[in-house]
């Protein structure tokens, strides 16, 4: 249950968070003054949003084994990760408004406009193809981490395999000795039987012998 609802706070800030993105790549550049008061207030309520999210992968990690613990709490530092990284970028997007934009942006010669738009989506290509590196890279370690695991557990089927084969030759030990000890007897035994044989023998033929004698 405790995975269920850490899926679930996880799935709930990606949706967030690739909302806010959409936001600050769509709209917050091309905003006005007052629109984009509102805007920013949206991001920040969604930014609260995704922090309680975040919140509850934490909780959800505390509860959960330990043993599923590294996994867990390497994905939610990830997350932390890209929330840190896409707050930054709405803070240096609202500070570049408010540093370039003090006038009304359509007020200004069509071709600073064009060049303002061009360098925008020179910096939302680099900052997405930033953010599909980052994916690779927390795919391939989470691969990586998975290896690991598997090869963590292969080495403890080995040890318990190498365990039962040494109970068994203890066994297999112990056995062989019972069976040796046994068949010392059995051979002790028809030593004796014989020797007895023998005397009963010799007596049998001292009797006969002073009864005809």
């Amino acid at each position: 249950m405790t995975s269920h609802n850490f899926e679930a706070a996880a799935e709930e800030f990606v949706e967030i968070k690739l909302e806010i993105e959409r936001l600050l790549r769509d709209k917050l550049p091309y905003a006005q003054r007052e629109s984009r008061k509102l805007l920013i207030n949206d991001m920040n309520r969604r930014f609260d949003l995704a922090q309680s999210s975040l919140n509850e992968m934490q909780r959800e990690i505390d509860k959960a084994y330990v043993s599923t613990r590294p996994q867990l709490s390497y994905k939610l530092r990830t997350f932390q990760t890209e929330f840190s990284s896409l707050k930054r970028q709405v803070e240096q997007e609202v500070r570049r408004n408010q540093n370039n934009l003090s006038s009304n942006p359509f007020d200004r010669p069509d071709a600073t406009r064009s060049q303002v738009l061009r360098n925008q989506d020179v910096v939302n290509e680099t900052t997405a193809a930033v953010h599909r590196t980052e994916i690779l890279a927390v795919e391939t370690e989470n691969i990586g981490t998975e290896i690991a695991t598997e090869l963590v557990n292969q080495r403890d089927q080995l040890i318990r395999t190498r365990d039962r084969l040494d109970q068994t030759n203890s066994t297999l030990d112990k056995s062989r000795r019972t069976i040796l000890t046994m068949g010392r007897k059995a051979v002790t035994n028809k030593a004796l039987l014989i020797v007895i044989i023998v005397l009963e023998v010799i007596t049998l033929g001292g009797v006969i012998y002073w009864k005809f004698s």
